[in-house]
């Protein structure tokens, strides 16, 4: 007699919400390299930035990386929007604390809380906008 598995549709739901999340950290880590990149390049070109910026700069493009994930992740599932873009930033910012920390450059945890704030919050706006996106239709 042959027997079912019971958990395919759980497994195969589980595997496309963290495959999404996988895929839009992705590419919201792509997007904060690209953007670092592009502060290096002007960093150099036009001289010394003051250090007391640093922090609000990194921040911002953590930011925007953290609103493209979730974006990215909610259009690859195209379900729960404001759940997938929280869990998406906060993904991300998982990434950049974890890097600072092995880095031994997070040492500011008041500093680190307002940025998972921000993360988290960002993420969310991606993914509530990417959900309520229509997709176009096109009729031949």
């Amino acid at each position: 007699m042959a027997v079912y598995n019971d958990y395919s549709a759980k497994n195969s739901e589980t595997s496309k919400i963290i495959r999404s999340l996988l895929l839009g950290c992705a590419v919201g880590i792509g997007m904060s390299a690209a953007l670092l990149s592009l502060c290096a390049i002007l960093f150099v070109k036009f001289g010394s930035l003051p250090l007391d910026y640093l922090p609000l700069i990194t921040t911002f493009i953590g930011a925007a990386g953290s609103f493209s994930a979730g974006y990215a992740s909610v259009r690859l599932y195209r379900k729960r929007g404001l759940l997938i873009g929280i869990c998406a930033g906060f993904v991300l910012f998982l990434t950049v604390f974890l890097t600072g920390l092995v880095k031994g450059l997070e040492t500011d945890l008041v500093g680190a809380f307002i940025k998972c704030c921000v993360f988290i919050v960002v993420g969310a706006i991606g993914g509530i906008l990417s959900v309520n996106k229509r997709i176009k239709v096109k009729r031949m």
